[in-house]
């Protein structure tokens, strides 16, 4: 896959990434920053999707969906939850706005949004402090905001981009 054009936030957020202090502060919050040529040969994982994070737990990843002459880092996020019934959640119309919604719980638990969605929504909808130092470091330093409705957001954005996510045909097995 010839990976698009990313636009001026995904290498500012690579950059702040490799930094020592905040590799490992980044994974324990649930983003570990992967190469995006990283190919997930899962198959919920959309096709069209261009994975550039793990939570490091269960396969569970995020992916840009790359929208036709606009920067990556500009495309709706897809989460693929691997293990779940229902594995792509549509998290972010964008980079940050995806961010915005991990700025102070992470994204550790947002795999959860295919298993308990209320649950999910409660947690990401907490306005409590960040969870980890380097959430509240990256919410001043790239201009992240919590959403203010986490339900009403993740509907609006189910609504618009779901059903751009392209899959793998299935194998079925044939009658004998």
């Amino acid at each position: 896959m010839t990976v698009p054009k990313t636009g001026s936030l995904w290498p500012r957020l690579v950059e702040f990434a490799v930094h020592t202090e905040h590799v490992s502060a980044l994974e324990d919050a649930g983003l570990g920053l992967v190469p995006l040529e990283t190919v997930h040969l899962f198959q919920a994982t959309p096709v069209n999707s261009v994975t550039f994070a793990s939570t490091g737990a269960s396969g569970v990843h995020f992916g840009f969906v790359p929208v036709p002459g606009q920067p990556l880092d500009r495309s709706p996020v897809v989460m693929t939850v691997p293990l779940a019934d229902d594995p792509n959640h549509v998290v972010g119309g964008s980079l940050v706005e995806f961010l915005s919604l991990g700025c102070r719980r992470g994204w550790s638990f947002l795999d959860q949004l295919a298993f308990d969605p209320a649950w999910a929504v409660g947690w990401y909808g907490s306005r409590d402090p960040a969870m980890f130092p380097v959430l509240g470091t990256m919410a001043r330093l790239f201009g992240l905001t919590p959403w203010p409705d986490v339900a009403g957001r993740l509907t609006d954005l189910h609504d618009e981009f779901h059903e751009r996510l392209i899959f793998r045909k299935t194998a079925v097995a044939a009658d004998r």
